[in-house]
């Protein structure tokens, strides 16, 4: 499976690391661009050198599992501008040398190129071999870069390592020219705290590049400010054309999810955006009522808001119900548990929870397990991904200092009515409502220790319940047959995951072990599932993609 800068779980951290970027992020006048990678003539030479629809030849074997990639935003995303609009960069050698003759890198005798100042362009590139994609990708363009004169030298090493050298260092110290990796995308389209905010330019902040431009900067702050989907789309196209045009970092490619699923199983709406809970409820079977699932591993954390890994959330999703999600579309809307109202300059949420909620046991699901849910995120021995979630509160700054004993930006109006007032208005602040509510009855005996001793045995309003677990075997999970919603209740008796490692998993299917799973993504694995009697493909492409960091500094 590609190795990505968040694996899909440092998706799950990315608005902790944004915090801390905030807080060490430099002047954009400590740093100026560099004569290589701070022009951008340089940057579109080396793409138009970059054969990448070859390398999706060759790396995943058809353009039907990966597609070039143009803008840094999904081309799911509702935000995604017109690809006309793009430019694909297709290769050109002629395109690339012309670039650079313009930049005033000419060709000297030795087939390399070199500025006015003698400077040689010779770049490194940081290559991790955990993953065979930028092996190849690097590569590649050693043999074309070399065909404009520009010197490329390739240092290999593991994940861990080029993370340390390119994201870790404080500015002006990152070791680099270029690197790769792959990120993960949210529904929002808002970078904020991404690879191309300058606010992230900093020790541990996502933004290696060092690049700064101001109509960048102003595009990122007034889609993070300006309410309406259609009013920040527009925001959001225009930013991601300019980023198109100026590649601080280049898009690579999108790739693609492919699923194998078992004939037997109706209404698997998978997607994009699928919302797990929504998917389950649809899911109809021929024969045997519990649904299989393949998966490679689980971390244990079945806690809404400490869970950093996507398959535990995946659990968590089914067990525990949240006031808000992502709809097909990729937008965050109401689920069936609460409705919500905006006020006080758009900086306060309203929540009003629908009559008859129940957590599986029966209790009713109140305010009070609400208030509970989120304030133990403020907890001094918390340690879980969702800091962001409550550090944006009015009122959280003095409970964390110890000099309020409440959150005063959290209020229980009455037993179903909550509301939570922020510093500032955005509207990726709705984001932060997307985890589950546990039932205070039964987390809360005082201390963080019994919180978390939940959390391999969870109980939450959800229309599954967590029956079996044995850690790195299997998961069963159960209908709730005491669903407080009987007209979204399960069809299916439940789901059994069992933990089956990537290179397995079609083996499996067709074995008839497993009724759907999802193997990494290539031709080699398409072919085998498109080959399995009764089984059948489900393909879309996934929020995220793979990318080239410039280091602009240099």
């Amino acid at each position: 499976m590609t190795r990505k800068l968040t694996v899909k779980t440092l998706a799950l951290l990315l608005a902790a690391l944004m915090v801390m970027a905030s807080l060490a992020a430099v002047s954009a006048e400590e740093f100026a661009p560099g004569p290589k990678l701070g022009d951008k003539r340089v940057r579109q030479a080396l793409l138009y050198a970059l054969d990448r629809e070859n390398f999706i030849l060759a790396q995943y074997g058809s353009t039907d599992i990966a597609k070039v990639g143009l803008a840094p935003l999904s081309p799911t995303s509702w935000a995604f501008p017109d690809e006309s609009d793009l430019n694909a960069y297709a290769y050109d050698l002629d395109k690339a040398a012309a670039l650079l003759d313009e930049a005033g890198w000419t060709l000297g005798g030795d087939g390399y190129r070199y500025n006015a100042d003698g400077l040689k362009l010779s770049v490194k590139w940081l290559v991790y071999e955990d993953s065979p994609w930028p092996v190849t990708l690097s590569s590649m363009a050693y043999d074309s870069w070399k065909q404009i004169g520009v010197d490329l030298v390739i240092d290999r090493m593991d994940f861990n390592t080029v993370a340390a050298m390119t994201m870790d260092p404080e500015p002006g110290e990152k070791d680099f020219d270029i690197y790769t990796m792959g990120f993960s995308l949210g529904a929002d389209p808002d970078p904020s705290g991404g690879l191309f905010d300058y606010e992230a330019f900093s020790a541990g902040g996502f933004n290696a590049s060092g690049y700064y431009n101001e109509h960048s900067q102003t595009l990122i702050k007034e889609g993070k400010t300006t309410f309406g989907t259609e009013e920040r789309a527009a925001i959001y196209k225009e930013w991601a054309t300019f980023m198109n045009e100026e590649v601080p970092t280049s898009i690579v490619a999108y790739r693609s999810e492919i699923w194998g699923v078992n004939d037997r199983v109706s209404g698997l709406d998978l997607g994009t955006y699928a919302d797990w809970t929504d998917v389950i409820r649809n899911v109809t079977l021929e024969g045997d009522q519990i649904l299989k699932l393949g998966e490679t591993s689980f971390d244990s954390k079945f806690n809404p808001i400490y869970a950093d890994k996507v398959y535990d959330q995946w659990i968590n999703y089914c067990v525990f119900e949240s006031p808000i999600k992502v709809n097909a579309e990729g937008e965050y809307v109401s689920t069936s548990i609460a409705d919500y109202e905006l006020s006080n300059e758009n900086k306060t949420y309203t929540f009003t929870l629908k009559e008859g909620v129940k957590f599986s046991d029966g209790e009713p699901l109140t305010t009070e397990d609400f208030y509970f849910t989120y304030t133990m995120i403020a907890h001094p021995e918390y340690t879980g991904p969702r800091l962001s979630t409550i550090m944006n509160i009015e009122g959280y700054d003095e409970y964390a200092a110890g000099t309020a004993d409440t959150i005063s930006g959290v209020q229980i109006i009455d037993e179903r009515t909550i509301s939570f007032t922020f510093k500032d208005a955005s509207p990726a602040n709705i984001v932060e409502f997307v985890y589950g509510i546990v039932p205070k009855h039964i987390y809360d005996d005082g201390a963080m220790e019994g919180f978390l001793s939940y959390n391999m045995s969870p109980v939450g309003s959800g229309p599954l319940v967590f029956a079996d677990y044995a850690p790195n075997q299997f998961i069963l999970l159960e209908a709730n047959e005491n669903y407080w919603d009987p007209d979204n209740a399960v069809q299916i008796e439940g789901v059994y995951i069992t933990m089956v490692p990537d290179e397995s998993k079609i083996a499996a299917l067709e074995l008839g072990e497993l009724d759907f799973a999802m193997p990494t993504a290539n031709i080699d694995n398409l072919r085998a599932i498109e080959s399995i009697d009764g089984v059948h493909v489900v393909s879309y492409l996934g929020n995220g993609y793979t990318y080239i960091c410039f280091n602009t500094l240099n």
